[in-house]
């Protein structure tokens, strides 16, 4: 139901029962009294940081694909630069390299009765509030696709090691399976599906108190691992998501749990993922473009398009993996950005990334790490009276990269990034003559505009009379030209 006509539609039957009430004098039940009508709000965040950065820019020539050379990297396979007096010097070993990234549409529709908008007569233009909350959707959905749009498939994972222990759950002296699938991350916030599922198995001898400890090795790309158990490897239902590589199985189960909400899996999807161990279950999407993740662990082929991770070129980017252990204080900073982010950039590229990308919950890890060590600096300020005020709390804005000689990168909390994985982004390649203005951009066809539809009748179906319907929409590719720059943590836990 429309929201504004949801309103209006309550008011007039508060109205109507109003005009019902019988009273023996005038009491308050007689509804003598105005309703005090506050204007409408709205309680719907829009926080769109990775869309605020990513430059757009509108093509010039319709196309496909956008495309793009680059001239790689490969100074490691050039001859020995000495040739001694009277020879000619070596030659040059050049390595050119398409690349390739297919346009897709993203947007929302809206739609708005004529009854409605009479209804609202003097309270709302429900026109303008439909518009302008379908455009706050849009914002949110580009943000999302930016980072986790993926139009190819996830790698199987493969099977999990199962680890028996003997409490800590209610699982009796039976066989347990245990099946897992990965996740992108638009199917960390969409529900669109999985990977191709893989499963193990172990027995309890005895025991009413077991449980069960899962491993897998990490996934390049995925952010999310979905759990399955089953009593007998062919019927699976749903256990939970995690977004580290690791899960204990506590308890046997005989229907779906539901997904897990709350601050582990901030606005992840409630649909209830599905196991398939005999295909990809969705974690591809042909409607998406490749967003930042994508471009950062899918390998490329021949045309320069990404494809799944071990089935074309490897990606340069660095990609490293903590399998569900938590970031960890060392010589004043985080050890684990230092030694698996940091130095591998600077040995690989030689320059330091521009931002750290991650959740809420990472850069709390790193606040409470740094804050809570005993080198941490209380600030003292007086007040008017000059007596001293102790402000609680505080935040850790940027981390020294040792490995570049000291350069501070900045951090970066974006909602569109679930915990567990954390981005290095580098926006500034100083490589000599790297003819790059915007390492990333979003390649429009068309930016966001919103088309109108015609009015056609559609008997006996509500919303089916006089209406406005129309479509805020965008038609791009996300270009990342230098993932070589750039690195990826994943299952942090």
């Amino acid at each position: 139901m429309n929201t504004m006509q949801g309103v209006t539609e309550e008011t007039l039957a508060g109205l109507d029962a109003i005009q019902k009430a019988q009273t023996t004098g005038i009491l308050t039940s007689t509804g003598i009294y105005s309703h005090d009508l506050s204007g409408l709000v709205s309680l719907i965040p829009v926080v769109t940081p990775f869309r605020d950065k990513v430059a757009r820019r509108l093509s010039p020539d319709g196309n496909p694909y956008a495309v793009w050379r680059s001239i790689m990297n490969v100074t490691n396979s050039q001859p020995d630069p000495a040739m001694g007096f009277d020879y000619a010097a070596n030659e040059t070993v050049f390595s050119e390299q398409d690349f390739q990234a297919r346009y897709k549409p993203t947007g929302y529709a809206g739609l708005v009765t004529q009854d409605a908008y009479d209804l609202a007569k003097g309270y709302g233009d429900p026109y303008a509030i439909a518009t302008f909350q379908t455009l706050n959707q849009v914002l949110i959905g580009d943000d999302r696709k930016l980072i986790g749009g993926q139009s190819f498939a996830l790698a199987r994972p493969a099977a999990p090691t199962l680890t028996q222990v003997a409490s800590g759950g209610t699982v009796g002296a039976v066989q347990v399976y245990v099946g897992v699938a990965v996740r992108t991350g638009s199917g960390y916030y969409y529900g669109s599906g999985n990977s191709r599922g893989n499963s193990a198995t172990t027995t309890f001898g005895s025991g009413s108190t077991n449980k069960v400890t899962a491993t897998v090795a990490s996934v390049r790309g995925a952010v999310a691992y979905d759990w399955f158990y089953s009593a007998n490897g062919t019927t699976w239902y749903y256990y939970t998501t995690t977004t580290t590589n690791t899960v204990s199985i506590t308890a046997s189960i005989s229907s779906n749990n539901a997904v897990p909400v709350g601050s582990a899996l901030p606005d992840i999807s409630t649909v209830v993922p599905t196991f398939n161990a005999a295909a990809d279950n969705g974690s591809a999407n042909d409607k998406d473009y490749d967003g930042f993740l994508a471009s950062l662990t899918g390998d490329y082929n021949g045309s320069g398009q990404w494809v799944q991770s071990g089935t074309g070129t490897t990606n340069p980017s660095i990609n490293n993996s903590l399998d569900g252990a938590a970031l960890t204080l060392s010589g004043g900073t985080i050890g684990e950005i230092e030694d698996k982010i940091f130095l591998p950039l600077w040995q690989q590229v030689k320059c330091s990334p521009t931002a750290l990308m991650m959740n809420a919950l990472q850069a709390k890890q790193i606040a409470n790490l740094i804050l809570g060590s005993n080198s941490a600096t209380t600030f003292l300020n007086t007040d008017s009276e000059g007596r001293l005020s102790v402000t609680a709390g505080g935040r850790v804005g940027e981390i020294v990269n040792t490995s570049a000689g000291g350069v501070t990168v900045p951090i970066e909390v974006h909602v569109s990034l679930p915990p567990g994985t954390m981005l290095a982004r580098t926006d500034r390649v100083p490589f000599p003559q790297a003819n790059i203005d915007s390492v990333l951009e979003y390649r429009a066809l068309r930016d966001t505009a919103q088309f109108d539809y015609g009015i056609s009748r559609v008997p006996n179906t509500s919303g089916g009379g006089p209406r406005k319907e129309f479509e805020i929409r965008s038609v791009g590719a996300f270009l990342n030209r230098a993932p070589v720059a750039m690195a990826s943590l994943q299952n942090i836990g």
